[in-house]
């Protein structure tokens, strides 16, 4: 009786942490999309019929949202459900990728335009020197 209920457990923490990778990549990915649109937070919720608070909660990966919201914002920025939910498996990045590429836009952001030209051209020079063909 022990085995089964340390089984049923086992399969609740892994759910548990499996929703909430989800709910971190979505939210991570509604951002990205968001901001290089140039919209704001109160922008996509008109367009989601939704408070601005319910797109920050998404952003923040506290909230799954619906099948119906899902669906309202990869057709506002043209892109697939299964894009959405990270469902190309070939193409899938980790959470981890998604935060560090997140971090380094907004850094680009603030960058005034003889420093973003001077990263440029560092970047320019590590992918030359590390990356094989590609």
């Amino acid at each position: 009786m022990k085995s089964i209920l340390w089984i049923n457990n086992l399969f609740q923490s892994i759910n548990w942490i499996m929703k909430e990778d989800i709910k971190k990549s979505l939210g991570i990915k509604v951002r990205s999309l968001r901001e290089n649109a140039g919209m704001t937070q109160e922008e996509l919720a008109s367009v989601c019929d939704v408070s601005w608070r319910t797109i920050s909660n998404l952003e923040r990966g506290l909230v799954v949202p619906d099948l119906l919201m899902v669906y309202k914002i990869a057709r506002r920025y043209h892109v697939s459900i299964d894009e959405m939910m990270g469902l190309n498996f070939s193409d899938r990045k980790s959470v981890r990728r998604l935060e560090t590429e997140n971090i380094i836009i907004e850094k680009i952001k603030m960058m005034d335009d003889r420093l973003l030209d001077y990263a440029a051209d560092q970047l320019n020079l590590l992918l030359k020197h590390f990356t094989s063909g590609k």
